[in-house]
């Protein structure tokens, strides 16, 4: 994993002094007037194409840069200036933002979703976003905040998204009020998120701050998130899957809101999440819920995760791993309950919790999760229940969350279908004297605590 932070880090800075020294393509050359008000699509959309191919760069200087949908090219760089912005325009025209459905190696789940975007990178290579400018996606148009039914992702438009696309960096750029999804990495190959600041508004549901779906080899480092839905999310829709993960140094708020987690594997997860090396997270305001998920809903392979050096705050829960089935799946593959194993929490702390539940782990009868490890792993929990005599359900199907099993019969960690789980030099204390033990397990296999 060293040696692929290495590799992206070193593309990622070729790629800006590569940038620097070729054609530059200001988009007021093309007519763009930036004055917040006049609609700069067209001219805008000029420049890219006059760009793409060429290695050059997409110059956005001092105004704000009013568009709809602006489709990228390979072989090109978007540089935006601090003293810029990019505005969404607040629209449903499909003239603005059309919907487009996603081209994906295998079925992907994926597909009926995100359907719309500001920025729009399709079957790209070789692109690089940055500067200290931002891009605002003006996402408290009415429209896109009535989401009290199912399904309207694919109709409000993400800031950014990426399908299926080879060497995509994102650096030092802001992203502020997403219709949806704030940006969305769809089936891609070495992908650098780095230095990012994302703020979504604590507006309405499904706005996450980084979605990374069915990607492999992704550094996501020195990133500022604050988000009201899930704050980094890694998903599976096809059997392409996530593979060969760093993400470093990162801070992620929940706002505060009762939706979302802050660092998520699911809840989609049909492929594969392996080889994550996660370190330097401070993870705060999830309200009712939990700092990490990690969750195999749809036949998801989950292995050899590690997480180190974070730090946990005002959350409801600090852990919470589920192995179940929902039975879902795609075109031409049968429904299949997938796994977690190997999973690894060392170095980490967490206080002021908001809920009296414990951090849960559970797969479901006959499927087992395996090898969980905690090291050096110190909770201050909230505490204050005096009843002992808790019945803990089952896993039934529903949209899990960790809040869902609510107040167990343990106050540290409930622990069920599980192999081989080892706390070593950890502490589990409470504010308010508990009665429950720190301890539940049912069906576990071995419990080693030193």
């Amino acid at each position: 994993m060293f040696k692929l932070t290495q590799l992206l880090t070193v593309l990622f800075l070729s790629s800006i002094t590569n940038a620097q020294s070729l054609k530059v393509f200001d988009v007021k050359d093309f007519g763009a007037v930036g004055d917040g008000v006049t609609n700069d699509q067209v001219a805008i959309q000029k420049a890219i194409n006059e760009c793409a191919g060429t290695g050059g760069t997409v110059v956005f200087k001092e105004g704000k840069f009013l568009t709809g949908q602006l489709v990228l090219g390979s072989d090109m760089n978007l540089a935006i200036a601090e003293s810029a912005t990019i505005l969404g325009m607040m629209s449903d025209e499909e003239s603005v933002y059309p919907h487009h459905l996603i081209e994906t190696v295998y079925p992907n789940r994926m597909l009926q979703d995100c359907q719309r975007r500001l920025i729009y990178g399709n079957h790209v290579e070789n692109v690089t976003i940055f500067g200290k400018g931002t891009i605002d996606g003006q996402g408290f148009y009415e429209p896109w905040m009535n989401v009290k039914e199912l399904g309207t992702e694919k109709d409000r438009p993400s800031i950014l998204a990426f399908v299926g696309s080879k060497n995509i960096q994102v650096a030092g750029i802001r992203m502020i009020n997403p219709a949806c999804w704030t940006q969305v990495y769809i089936e891609c190959d070495s992908v650098v998120i780095s230095g990012v600041y994302v703020h979504t508004g604590n507006l309405t549901p499904n706005r996450d701050g980084i979605d990374i779906v069915d990607c492999h080899n992704v550094l996501i480092e020195n990133c500022d998130i604050s988000s009201e839905d899930d704050g980094i999310c890694f998903k599976s829709g096809s059997e392409f899957g996530v593979k060969n993960v760093v993400v470093k140094d990162c801070k992620i708020d929940k706002l505060n809101v009762r939706a979302g987690n802050c660092f998520k594997l699911g809840t989609d997860g049909l492929g594969s999440f392996m080889n994550f090396q996660v370190s330097g997270l401070e993870m705060k305001n999830a309200y009712q819920n939990s700092a990490i998920t990690i969750e195999s809903m749809d036949g998801a392979v989950i292995d050899n995760l590690n997480f180190e050096e974070c730090t946990i705050s005002n959350c409801g829960q600090a852990f919470f791993l589920l192995l179940a089935d929902r039975k879902r799946t795609v075109p031409g593959r049968n429904p299949r309950i997938g796994s977690i194993s190997n999973i690894n929490f060392k170095n980490i702390t967490g206080d002021n919790f908001t809920q009296q539940y414990p951090s849960i782990i559970t797969g479901v009868k006959g499927h087992n999760i395996q090898n969980v490890s905690f090291e050096n792993v110190h909770l201050n929990l909230k505490g204050g229940i005096s009843e002992t005599n808790q019945t803990v359900m089952e896993y039934d199907g529903k949209y899990p969350e960790g809040s869902y099993f609510g107040n167990t019969n343990a106050h540290g960690f409930f622990i069920r279908h599980t192999d081989d789980v080892k706390f070593t030099n950890c502490s589990f204390t409470t504010e308010i004297k508990d009665a429950r033990e720190w301890l539940i397990t049912e069906n576990v296999k071995s419990v080693s605590v030193k």
